[in-house]
């Protein structure tokens, strides 16, 4: 068996009770950097970036590989190189091996289709099927990919578990999947990943995905990415789609664009599932979506026009829809009336609402105590928004018709001394982590989520 060298230089730096480190490797044309901190005392570990890139030559890893070093020097107070021989298997991206009867039982979720398609794919020497063997077995399957991941991603192995995350598994299969840059350094194009990705072998039963920013400036676009997906064998199965993967340090809320998706709906038909995370600026165009069980959009304010375009919505299957109302500081212009729109024209098939984040929610309780679409939900959720004690005297006059609900969550508002009032007439209700604190002004009230 052939060898090679896999040099690493890892550098560190100490600071109080904790050990900061930088690891660079440089293991044939492929390069990582795993940077992250020990706290001696507790043994708890932090990753702060974890990213790799494959070069087209071992020579021009080595040259950028020596860069990186010469870049990091004067950063650390110490400097340690550990160079392991290691041997060399085969690192090309594995010819898929095709049986379309027992891919499409398969697909269909055919009762024990899976292990005959994994047996078939290990007579064919094709990886994907040891892989299923291990997964369907409850194999950990990360070692199994450190050493034979080229072999289901091609180059691509070198940005799993950094820009290609959250591996989930069905049946032995791969069937979601998280892509996202690994920080503004990152030359990854989202759109060209997702694409990628999608053209893998691994990825055929791809129907879950999740998507990190297209850009950590105020100019995300999720509209390229969006149509790589339209585009992909795999659109029609597509179940779920998260537009989420990303936190305040990457990007605030109210800073992130979320592009077009107008010309999305047509290539989704299978579509369960959405969930989009984002600011104001953006178009959801005239959504029809024959399979959508559920619909959240998550922002700091929810903008008049776009809720006109969720009332217009066609979504004859929703059951679940969730909208984060927000603010007027951030753009949230919803008004009572078109929430009352919203209640009165919900379809029939709707069983958890959530007015979330709302400005407006003190004066929405009676609407909704009041509305014919509350006696057919089950859950309702009005969490994070700016109700305190000067509302409970509304909702304990209204208890009766939220009496059915099997979830009611009014969590991480600010209520405050009238609490447990609203614990007894409410006992399904989720109360906890209330923003009140005794010195506010009752009228000064924002909501959880702004910016």
């Amino acid at each position: 068996m052939a060898t090679r060298v896999r040099k690493k230089v890892r550098f560190e730096n100490d600071r109080n009770d904790v050990l900061f480190f930088r690891d660079i490797v440089c293991d044939g044309r492929r390069i990582f950097v795993d940077a992250g901190s020990t706290n001696r005392v507790n043994g708890v570990q932090q990753r702060f970036e974890k990213s790799g890139q494959c070069l087209a030559t071992p020579d021009l890893a080595e040259a950028a590989f020596q860069a990186l070093i010469k870049a990091q020097e004067k950063r650390w107070s110490r400097q340690l190189p550990s160079d392991t021989v290691v041997e060399i298997g085969d690192e090309s991206l594995a010819t898929a091996t095709t049986n379309a009867a027992l891919e499409a039982q398969l697909a269909a979720g055919e009762a024990g289709a899976a292990g005959v398609f994994a047996d078939w794919l290990q007579r064919e020497g094709d990886p994907r099927g040891e892989l299923a063997a291990l997964v369907m077995a409850g194999a950990n399957v990360d070692a199994w990919l450190a050493t034979h991941g080229a072999r289901l991603f091609g180059d691509l192995d070198v940005k799993l578990h950094s820009e290609i995350q959250g591996l989930v598994w069905k049946d032995g299969f791969l069937d979601g999947v998280s892509l996202r840059r690994a920080s503004m350094d990152s030359t990854t194009q989202l759109a060209a990943l997702t694409r990628e990705v999608l053209a893998l072998p691994v990825a055929q039963f791809l129907t879950s995905l999740r998507f990190g920013l297209a850009s950590f400036e105020s100019d995300n676009d999720w509209t390229e990415t969006l149509r790589a997906v339209t585009a992909s064998t795999q659109a029609p199965r597509i179940v779920a789609l998260r537009f989420d993967d990303y936190n305040s340090e990457d990007c605030e809320l109210s800073w992130t664009p979320f592009g077009d998706f107008g010309t999305a709906w047509a290539g989704l038909p299978s579509l369960e599932h959405l969930l989009i995370r984002a600011g104001g600026d953006g178009q959801l165009g005239e959504i029809d979506a024959p399979s959508l069980k559920s619909f959240a959009r998550e922002t700091g304010g929810l903008a008049t026009a776009e809720v006109d375009t969720i009332l217009r919505a066609r979504w004859p299957r929703l059951e679940r829809l969730d909208l984060w109302l927000g603010n007027n500081n951030y753009g949230g212009t919803v008004s009572v009336a078109q929430v009352e729109q919203l209640l009165a024209n919900a379809p029939p098939t709707l069983t958890h609402l959530g007015l979330c984040n709302a400005e407006i929610a003190p004066d929405l309780i009676v609407p909704l105590a009041q509305s014919k679409l509350l006696p057919r939900l089950s859950s309702l959720d009005l969490k994070m928004g700016i109700l305190n004690d000067s509302d409970v005297d509304t909702l304990l006059r209204h208890a009766p018709a939220f009496a059915h609900l099997a979830h009611f969550d009014l969590s991480e508002n600010l209520f405050g001394e009238r609490t447990a009032e609203l614990a007894v007439a409410f006992p399904k209700a989720h109360l906890a982590n209330q923003r009140y604190e005794a010195d506010q002004d009752p009228e000064d009230r924002y909501t959880a989520v702004g910016e």
